[in-house]
């Protein structure tokens, strides 16, 4: 026997396979290649010296573990269905005369030729498309790009040695999985699973259950840190759910449509939902798979154009002005002060200042409980975030003016509820005298992306400030608020704006206080700019929506995978059925409607479950973004509608691809 006869035996079963293994090894390929770019650019010594290059590649670090574990899941999920297929070919081998330790050679440079076209074009993809994906993601983030171009060795190492070890250990299933079955049950391995399936009842009653308890979660939470504790019990429950459901409570749904006579003794229908019937125990789990891949494309995508396309708002929220000093219990000759240094650094960057505004504000967290805060998180309510300002400041940056008495208020609710009357703040009572429809943007601050309830709430003067910071002062101690004393610049331009401000920092920074007020030395924070602000949002929304599209398209990838192999499988299983049907007198043409019919039953049943899965995430979707400050729901809505139509039309395209192998097959 030739040395190389195992070598060119197994490239003319791959050859004669190439239908199936063409589509694996592209896949492979894509997916080895996306691996060493999110290595390559992880860990790019250009990127890492950039401004935001730690919170980026916190990001990508996430993106490679995602895609290790999911490239080990899929790749032996795939591999299950190829050795599937060839169960009954390596019978026949075994047949003939072949012993299996001659197939397990055969499988092994099977494996190796696989393989290594696998990993070395996916190596070769990843180097060449490196620098473009690089490119895209200092594009979205905003970043400047830099020149020249360079293979990280490591990474090569990392994914050469990930894939290795994922086509090894498939190699052992399949050698395993020849191993222990007996030549006749390789050959009739394809037509297993024949005997109409029992309807489970209990399996459907805890899928309905489990998806049940993920669109609770989803639906009533309400406070975003809950939501992200919650957020991976939903996920698990959903899995959990849609497996049930999909594997028994769909054959309940096509055994209920069976007993509907005047919908199942129609040509088209009568076929289709008989057939499937028969098949969906094993159809189940890939329909399942599409429906929870589609499901994660669309969460993943939605969620993270929404927060890109958010940006600006938040940005304008958390910077109502281009320059921001914040400083806390400061004297009233160190205010005065820090004037000055703002007024003096404008005259040597050779700067104007358009406006100059300073106010004073006192922000408390607080336990809600009707009109009732309470200091302390032990106590039943709502955590609430209130910031007191002065009548004086409220109209000097834009407020109405209104006359109001010690015990009254006016209020702003961000975000909360409208419901009271009056206010009573630990032992210091208001009456709401007016709920304002608007407030000064200038005013906002940080309470406008905190994602506790917020309330701004407008007193008579400073006496009334100062008595609610003794309040607090003495129910917190240490922990209690100070006095924040804000100043907010507009410059008559952009262009100095980050040279203006690094300069102000360096005096402050210097800059000595000595002045005590309660024990506590006052302390002045770092100057900020819009436009610092915009690069640091720019690199950490712009890192999760280019996760989000990369991710996407590594599911969507394995989507259009298993939607061929179930095109191709039900091609195979469905040959011989209609062949029989022809014979018995069925048409073409009905023989085509009835294909039509079974294929639109099976491969959209789960893009309709995996938007209605989105539709129920929606909330907790919300709840989430709002930990990053994005509360858009208009924009979200719109965000999430987009995704799912291009989602939709995709998906709508790879059915027409592979339903044409499905008919070539069947006909």
């Amino acid at each position: 026997m030739s040395r190389f006869f195992y070598v060119k035996l197994a490239l003319e079963n791959l050859k004669k396979n190439k239908t199936l293994y063409l589509p694996y090894v592209i896949t492979a390929i894509g997916m080895s290649a996306m691996y060493y770019i999110m290595q390559a650019i992880t860990w790019d010594k250009g990127i890492g010296q950039m401004r935001g290059a730690e919170d980026l590649r916190m990001i990508l670090v996430l993106g490679c573990g995602v895609i290790a574990i999911f490239a080990c899941i899929f790749l032996f999920y795939t591999n299950s269905f190829l050795m599937k297929r060839r169960k009954k070919e390596f019978g026949l081998f075994n047949i003939l005369g072949m012993e299996k330790r001659h197939i397990g050679r055969m499988m092994f440079w099977e494996t190796v030729i696989v393989g290594g076209i696998s990993i070395l074009g996916g190596l070769a993809a990843g180097i060449v498309l490196n620098k473009l994906i690089v490119l895209l993601l200092l594009r979205i983030t905003q970043l400047e790009v830099p020149f020249g171009f360079s293979v990280y060795g490591k990474g090569l190492a990392d994914t050469a040695i990930l894939f290795l070890a994922i086509y090894a250990v498939t190699l052992l299933y399949n050698l395993h999985q020849v191993q222990k079955a007996k030549p006749v049950e390789l050959l009739q391995s394809t037509s297993q699973g024949e005997a109409e399936p029992k309807t489970r009842w209990i399996m459907t009653a805890v899928g309905v259950v489990a998806l049940a308890g993920a669109y609770y979660i989803a639906i009533t939470t309400t406070d975003p840190l809950g939501a992200l504790l919650l957020f991976f019990v939903a996920v698990i429950l959903v899995i959990i759910g849609t497996y049930c459901l999909f594997t028994a409570g769909s054959i309940a749904i096509l055994k209920l449509l069976r007993k509907n006579k005047r919908y199942y003794y129609q040509t088209a229908h009568f076929t289709s939902v008989s057939g499937m019937i028969y098949r969906m125990k094993q159809n189940a789990v890939g329909l399942a798979n599409i429906c929870i891949l589609s499901t994660a494309v669309l969460v993943m995508i939605s969620g993270t154009v929404s927060l890109y396309a958010g940006m600006n708002s938040v940005i304008e929220k958390m910077y109502p002005s281009q320059v921001k000093v914040e400083a806390y219990s400061l004297s009233p000759e160190s205010k005065e002060a820090l004037t000055e240094m703002a007024e003096s650094t404008a005259e040597e960057c050779n700067v104007g200042i358009k406006s100059l505004a300073a106010h004073q504000e006192l922000a408390v967290s607080a336990v809600k409980n009707g009109g009732e805060f309470v200091l302390g998180f032990d106590n039943v309510g709502t955590v609430s975030y209130c910031t007191f300002i002065t009548m004086e400041d409220y109209v000097a940056l834009g407020g109405k003016a209104e006359e109001l008495a010690a015990n009254e208020a006016l209020v702003y609710v961000y975000q909360g509820d409208r419901e009271d009357t009056d206010y009573n703040f630990a032992g210091n009572a208001f009456h709401i005298k007016e709920y304002l429809e608007d407030y000064p943007k200038g005013l906002l601050g940080t309470g406008a992306i905190v994602v506790a309830d917020s309330y701004y709430i407008v007193v008579k003067d400073e006496a009334v400030l100062e008595q609610i910071y003794q309040t607090q002062l003495a129910g917190y101690g240490e922990n209690a608020s100070r006095m924040e004393y804000i100043l907010q610049l507009e410059l008559t331009g952009t262009d100095k704006e980050q040279e203006y401000t690094a300069l102000l920092k360096e005096k402050v920074t210097n800059y000595d206080e000595t002045t005590l007020r309660d024990g506590t030395s006052a302390w002045i924070t770092e100057p900020e700019c819009r436009e610092d602000g915009r690069a640091r949002y720019s690199v950490l929304y712009g890192g999760f929506l280019f996760l989000g599209i990369f991710l996407g398209l590594v599911f969507l990838l394995a989507t259009v995978l298993i939607i061929y192999y179930k095109q191709i499988s039900e091609g195979y299983e469905d040959k011989g059925r209609y062949e029989i049907m022809r014979k018995v007198g069925m048409s073409h043409k009905e023989v085509k409607a009835s294909i039509r019919s079974q294929i639109l039953k099976v491969f959209f049943l789960p893009l309709v479950t995996a938007c209605v899965h989105l539709a129920a995430a929606s909330p907790l979707m919300r709840r989430l973004l709002l930990l990053f400050g994005m509360n858009d729901q208009i924009l979200f809505a719109i965000c999430v509608l987009i995704t799912v139509a291009v989602f939709a039309v995709v998906y709508g395209i790879v059915y027409m691809m592979t339903a044409r192998t499905y008919y070539k097959i069947v006909e």
